[in-house]
């Protein structure tokens, strides 16, 4: 398949400036960087973002600190099984998690930075005297410390546990400072020199170091949406990396090509549960996504697709703000650019038609159609609402792999002998590689098997492109209307 990745850059520069958005953009497709751009400015000087720029990183953070387990995990010096009071007989739950319950963030540990300090905090008159945006930043300024895990030990000490290891998320601090002081025993050094050697020198990223560069790029976080506060990182002993996009893509790849941890921990980490969560790893829309996460400021995010070799990643040291569209649609620069990179490499491989639920219906409601379609074609919204309307209606989503295609709207009525395909909606990203096809071919066999014998189906008759696509599947042209064309299949002479 062609790409025409000058049309890709320019619209991922039309959503950048859209956005607001400051920082770069580079894909690689099988181990090639096949685009790299970076947009907006330095938020402090104003000076346009450039290739070279420098970005602060979470030293840290959850994500870089299960790349740490895997290494000590292929290594043979941890195991996923081991329960975490092996390595810390202190704290009284050991014994009831395991390190895999921490690296899938479902240890049940309170959390002692939400849970305990934040939660005092409020409590503080000085603090409640204070601006709600000078609040803000003392948020910041507590969150962003290098807590020694005697304070984390202390703060949740005696505290139950919020819920049985494994059962649920628990978008917790603790998390990350268990396993960090997991790895610093067992590896026997400060996680900043295990990462030093075996992420940074080990995938020859000769840009990155330790510590906040003073040429790094300022972090802003966004305050309501509206203004951005700068951090000052010479107030803090947060542990920080400053790296380069070029260093960046070596540790994607480094990830993605398993020259960091093994295949083996791969799959493992990206067998994704309801919510889509792994180990350490997220699953949306047919990627696997793995970031640097980051409490109120952007970072880096690694986007893979494992089924056509492609990945991509985003950086940036600023929070994006989002646009409200309408009362049900939230635009975020983030997930505009997923959505238009996904379809890339996307043909039908692995393609099934499921039911309409609580499994798809976001990703359902995000397809879109071109705009030179809507006189003809409900949108995403519209086909959702009609079909719920009736009783005798049925809706499927179009899958390719994990990624959302497009929709169908069946009717059966079996007592009138009416058996409708309603609504056809191919995303306009998708279109022309032979999804609609597949689509229109499920819908006949699944009339033709509910007791139709004829099929009808109505189209504007300027809508060239759908009448090809019906005639191509058995329709033929029963009645001519001013705007519409009354096309019709018959299944059964009897």
């Amino acid at each position: 398949m062609n790409t025409d990745y000058s049309k890709l850059n320019e619209k991922i520069l039309e959503l950048a400036e859209k956005f607001g958005e400051n920082g770069a953009f580079l894909a690689n497709h099988k181990g090639e960087t096949v685009l790299s751009t970076v947009f907006g400015k330095n938020l402090k000087t104003e000076e346009p973002i450039g290739a070279e720029s420098r970005y602060l990183m979470p030293l840290c953070c959850s994500s870089m600190l299960v790349l740490c387990a895997f290494i000590l995990i292929d290594a043979g010096k941890l195991r996923l099984s081991d329960k975490i009071s092996k390595f810390i007989p202190e704290f009284e739950h050991g014994d009831k998690i395991t390190v895999k319950h921490l690296l899938a963030g479902k240890s049940g540990i309170r959390d002692f930075y939400f849970g305990e300090i934040r939660r005092n905090l409020n409590e503080d008159e000085e603090y409640s005297s204070l601006s709600e945006i000078d609040r803000r930043k003392r948020d910041m300024e507590l969150y962003l410390r290098d807590y020694p895990f005697e304070t984390v030990l202390s703060a949740i000490k005696r505290k139950e546990l919020e819920h049985e290891p494994g059962l649920s998320g628990d978008y917790s601090a603790s998390g990350a400072a268990f396993l960090r002081e997991i790895i610093e025993r067992v590896a026997k050094i400060p996680v900043s020199g295990f990462i030093e050697k075996e992420i940074f020198e080990k995938l020859g990223m000769t840009e990155t170091k330790i510590g906040a560069d003073e040429n790094a790029l300022p972090l802003f976080a966004l305050f309501r949406n509206a203004e951005y506060i700068e951090f000052k990182t010479e107030n803090t002993d947060y542990p920080f990396f400053t790296t380069t996009v070029s260093d960046l893509e070596k540790l994607m790849l480094g990830i993605f090509e398993h020259s960091l941890f093994s295949e083996k921990l791969w799959k493992i980490a990206n067998r994704f549960d309801s919510d889509n969560e792994g180990l350490g790893f997220e699953g949306l829309n047919g990627f696997s996504i793995l970031s640097l996460d980051f409490e109120e400021f952007g970072s880096a995010s690694f986007y893979f697709d494992k089924e056509n070799d492609f990945c991509w990643l985003r950086a940036t040291n600023c929070s994006s703000k989002y646009i409200q569209e309408d009362d049900s649609k939230i635009l975020f620069f983030p997930k505009e650019v997923r959505m238009e990179l996904g379809p890339i490499f996307t043909v039908p491989k692995n393609t099934k038609m499921i039911p309409y639920g609580s499994k798809n219906w976001r990703q359902a409601a995000n397809l879109e159609i071109r705009p030179d379609q809507r006189e003809f074609v409900s949108g995403a919204l519209d086909t959702i609402a009609y079909s719920a309307a009736y009783k005798n209606h049925k809706l499927f989503v179009e899958m390719e792999g994990e990624r959302a295609i497009g929709l169908l709207d069946l009717s059966v009525d079996k007592k009138k002998g009416d058996y409708n395909i309603e609504i056809v909606l191919i995303d306009r990203r998708y279109q022309g590689r032979g999804f609609g096809k597949f689509m229109l071919r499920f819908a006949v066999d699944y009339l033709k098997k509910a007791g139709a014998k004829k099929l009808s189906i109505g189209v504007n008759r300027f809508n060239i492109p759908a009448q090809k696509l019906y005639k191509s599947v058995g329709f033929k042209e029963d009645c001519v209307y001013d705007e519409g064309i009354w096309m019709t299949q018959v299944l059964s002479e009897e």
